[in-house]
């Protein structure tokens, strides 16, 4: 097995899994359009276009996939497992993907069978239409089990804590090249550029000639645009005095965590210490909140106790953090409004915000595996000040 993916006896695991729930509900089979969840179940990573791919598993037997004619040699390579393949040549083609999907389920005798399923088409976007499955197979019936599955994944396996620790490892590198790269008077695009090529590099050499992947980005903002969440570098030149607000998660093996930071530019300011502190303090109340059987609910409660008592409300703008693996957001969410019980091996981004309006915004998101004591950090980038300042 590649240290930097996920062995094919797992995948194997996570498909007997799914045939004995299957089994338990007394369906037959499932048809699963999500790109995220076709990975999760089968390890066949694709593109999702207007070119449906669609994972389907028997209850009993072998697993089947449909995939366009484009995809078909990246079976063998990136699935060998997957023997049972159906193609077709393109969207929306003389026949539409759907049929070629309702054979390949006659095929397997579950046309008139109940199916779960996470979706009743496909869902990739790019201009696609077509029928649903009710109208190819009606005398099939549908059970959607998009949650079961989701829920499965919240759970991280030995194998995908080690590709989440590389992922953590890379993007430590990221911002070490970033925290190098950083100089007043360039553009934010120009650093950016400079640190992501240096990290993906490294990256390359150290996951060698097998790997591909997005590379080891690593982004930021800087000035007052870091008071507005989501904005991206651009052509803005980074001067003395500003916070940056940084971001890098590369992709290992399909897994990847989230490493954000603030840095300041040159010798902070008493206001930039004041709400530094302030941020660190916010997240070390949500850190202290997380152990198994704690609600995400009561983590962001945690949190806003803390902000409420020093009236930092109105400064906090989303919530407290999210769950991450395979899709840099997926659940369950550190949300006063998810109940969902906390349990050992669960991974999460933690990252409350403060946001000043026309001055700067203040964050650090840290990816952490929820233990049977607690938690323990895996990224591992200094946090403090001293340590994210930019001498210049």
């Amino acid at each position: 097995m590649s240290t930097f993916t996920i062995s094919t006896p797992e995948i194997l695991r996570r498909i007997h899994r799914l045939q004995e729930f299957l089994h338990e509900t007394n369906q037959s089979g499932a048809c699963i359009f999500a790109a995220m969840r076709t990975f999760y179940l089968s390890g066949f990573h694709h593109l999702p276009t207007e070119r449906p791919v669609v994972l389907v598993v028997p209850a009993d037997g072998d697993v089947a996939i449909m995939v366009p004619f484009l995809e078909e040699e990246n079976i063998p390579v990136r699935t060998p497992h997957i023997t049972n393949v159906a193609v077709y040549r393109e969207y929306p083609g003389k026949k539409h993907p759907m049929l070629h999907l309702r054979d390949l389920l006659v095929s397997l005798h579950l046309d008139d069978k109940p199916l779960a399923v996470d979706s009743l088409n496909w869902g990739g976007g790019w201009g696609y239409r077509g029928p649903s499955l009710p109208d190819v197979v009606p005398q099939a019936s549908f059970t959607n089990i998009a949650n079961v599955i989701d829920d499965w994944r919240m759970v991280k396996s030995p194998e995908e804590l080690r590709l989440l620790a590389m992922s953590a490892r890379l993007a430590d590198l990221a911002h070490g090249c970033l925290h190098e790269a950083i100089q007043p008077g360039l553009t934010e695009i120009e650093i950016s550029m400079r640190a992501t090529t240096a990290a993906t590099v490294s990256m390359a050499n150290l996951l060698g000639p097998t790997w591909e992947g997005s590379g080891a980005k690593v982004s930021f903002t800087s000035g007052p645009k870091t008071a507005h969440n989501h904005r991206s570098a651009g052509g803005r030149r980074v001067q003395r005095g500003d916070v940056i607000l940084t971001g890098s998660g590369p992709v290992v093996g399909g897994y990847l965590v989230e490493l954000e930071r603030m840095m300041i530019v040159g010798e902070p300011s008493q206001q930039q210490r004041k709400y530094f502190d302030l941020e660190v303090q916010a997240q070390d109340a949500a850190l202290a909140a997380i152990k198994p059987g704690a609600r995400c609910g009561d983590v962001e409660r945690a949190v806003n106790t803390f902000l409420e008592r020093e009236r930092l409300m109105e400064l906090a703008r989303t919530h407290i953090g999210h769950g991450i693996g395979i899709e840099g957001h997926e659940g369950p969410f550190l949300d006063e409004g998810d109940d969902t019980l906390l349990q050992p091996g669960m991974v999460l981004c933690v990252e409350p915000c403060l946001f000043l309006p026309g001055v700067a915004g203040f964050r650090h998101s840290d990816t952490v595996l929820v233990t049977e004591e607690g938690f323990e950090f895996i990224t591992t980038y200094p946090r403090d000040i001293e340590s994210l300042t930019v001498h210049v």
